[in-house]
């Protein structure tokens, strides 16, 4: 098999975690590069693991290199403290790495979590943000990204998001009613986008942009 090669970045989070699980669990790629502030604690022969600050990034930029980038940053409003500090992690990063992915020589394809709904023109900063990066990235004409846009994400984070929560216990009461409906636009695991992202990734899609939206993340996911 030829040697394949990943690079994940947010792995500590929500997708990110799901998706190094997803990683580790398949022997498709033999090298998985983390780039974080904290180590995922995690020992693996196949990890190799670069512990800096974005702001950073040109200093290390030299030793990222891989054939599948995938990127699952993201934050929150109250967590940033700012409309300026959002910005810089959700879409300052995903441009950066994917700006150095277009001059990396192994690089194949680019792998975005993104958000259902992201729209420059919508009226919530978040949607906004997602939709400015996403056109930001488009614009760089990648020789393959991949977009992936989950709904509200069910999982276990390491904060909690009260208005998330309710929205969870809602959609579990819910579900038996409006099970179309929830597919399409209420909840998706976190580990069922992570195991999409890796299918779609195996699969070799063609180059291009390709967009995948809940139900069809949920669909590729279940695939048996």
């Amino acid at each position: 098999m030829e040697n394949k090669s990943a690079l994940i970045v947010g792995a500590t989070g929500l997708v990110g975690k799901q998706i190094l699980k997803v990683l580790l669990e398949n022997d498709y790629y033999d090298q998985i590069m983390i780039i974080g502030r904290r180590s995922v604690g995690i020992e693996d022969g196949r990890i190799k693991e670069l512990i800096f600050e974005f702001k950073e990034f040109e200093k290390y930029k030299m030793q990222v290199s891989a054939n599948d980038y995938y990127c699952s940053v993201g934050t929150t409003m109250k967590k940033a403290g700012s409309k300026e500090a959002f910005m810089k992690v959700d879409y300052s990063i995903p441009l950066m790495l994917a700006e150095h992915a277009k001059q990396d020589s192994n690089f194949e394809q680019f792998l975005m979590v993104s958000s259902y709904g992201a729209n420059t023109d919508s009226a919530l900063f978040y949607n906004k943000v997602k939709g400015k990066t996403e056109d930001a990235l488009r614009a760089l004409n990648l020789k393959t990204l991949l977009i992936f846009q989950p709904s509200l994400l069910l999982g276990d984070r390491d904060e909690f998001r009260f208005f998330e929560e309710v929205a969870k216990l809602i959609s579990s009461v819910f579900s038996f009613f409006i099970i179309g409906t929830r597919l399409r636009l209420w909840a998706i695991k976190a580990s069922d986008v992570a195991k999409a992202m890796f299918l779609v990734a195996k699969s070799k899609e063609d180059e291009g942009v390709h967009v995948y939206k809940p139900l069809k993340m949920i669909r590729i996911a279940n695939i048996e």
